[in-house]
């Protein structure tokens, strides 16, 4: 069925869940069918992640130490980024508050839905891309985050039974080249290393287990995060530094929305119960 003329557009709130892409028609007229796209979205906030069909798979892989220059090189192929989705009348604007890659034009498009299907065309720049929704039952929520120790910011979304974890690079990146011309210009291979640690990860949570199923980061794929509320002002999570070895990451909240105890991976301690009488922190703290 289509969408009915002058039909109303979605809200912010409606599109909570998350969001497989089956097409794009780029401005030059050419179809993309095969990049794996995910779009999750929490009650405001928002991640995107992009890989194409022969994304590398590094099985065995504990850190980015273990990959060669070319297989660095590979990795600035994908897209991913994360921020917070707003909307004025029928254009949306998703802002890139965390990008893996170097700051764009601004990220905006109008939204219809056609059936099953909704339908993005964009603002800025033109483009047509169909997004079919996925299953996923259960709570939505988000929070924004910083970690003291790195300075680095981040967010962790969930939207039924699947969830989004980023975390920025502790520098920013320059804005006056793409990520594989940075990479390839970079001193050194540890240098390049650095420009790649960007973690947007992708997983699904069974019975309280948090997986990542898909991520920026090869050595992240099957981590189990385990995110854990520390009261209505912290989270801490499973990761790994750059050498690989595991440690506990520890964050503060800076903002959220949607109920936190639903972040929390057991969902039924003490410590999440708590949760649900926490007060959102004020935005923009950081």
């Amino acid at each position: 069925m289509s969408a009915k003329p002058h039909a109303l557009p979605p809200s912010v709130p409606e599109l909570t869940g998350v969001w497989h892409r089956s097409l794009l028609v780029d401005a030059d007229g050419r179809r993309d069918t095969t990049t794996a796209v995910t779009w999750v979205q929490g009650p405001a906030r928002y991640a995107d992640l992009r890989q194409p069909a022969n994304h590398p798979r590094h099985p065995g892989v504990t850190s980015l130490s273990g990959l060669r220059f070319e297989e660095l090189l590979a990795l600035t192929r994908q897209e991913a980024f994360a921020g917070r989705l707003r909307q004025r009348s029928d254009v949306f604007h998703w802002a890139r508050t965390l990008d893996f890659g170097p700051a764009g034009l601004p990220d905006a498009g109008r939204l219809r839905r056609e059936g099953a299907v909704l339908v993005e065309t964009g603002v800025h720049v033109a483009y047509l891309e169909h997004w079919r929704p996925v299953r996923s039952a259960g709570p939505s929520a988000a929070v924004e985050l910083f970690d003291a120790e790195t300075g680095c910011t981040g967010l962790l979304i969930r939207a039924g039974d699947r969830f989004a974890q980023v975390r920025d690079r502790a520098e920013p990146l320059p804005a006056d080249a793409s990520l594989a011309e940075l990479v390839r210009g970079a001193a050194d291979i540890g240098r390049a290393r650095a420009l790649l640690d960007f973690e947007l990860s992708l997983g699904r949570i069974d019975h309280g287990r948090w997986t990542v199923e898909r991520s920026t980061l090869p050595h992240r794929v099957g981590a189990v995060t385990a995110p854990a509320l520390d009261g209505c002002a912290g989270l801490v999570v499973n990761d790994a530094r750059p050498d690989g070895t595991p440690y506990t990451r520890v964050f503060e909240i800076t903002a959220a929305e949607g109920l936190l105890a639903a972040l929390h991976s057991t969902g039924t301690t003490a410590l999440a119960a708590s949760a649900t009488s926490c007060t959102p922190a004020p935005e923009g703290i950081r």
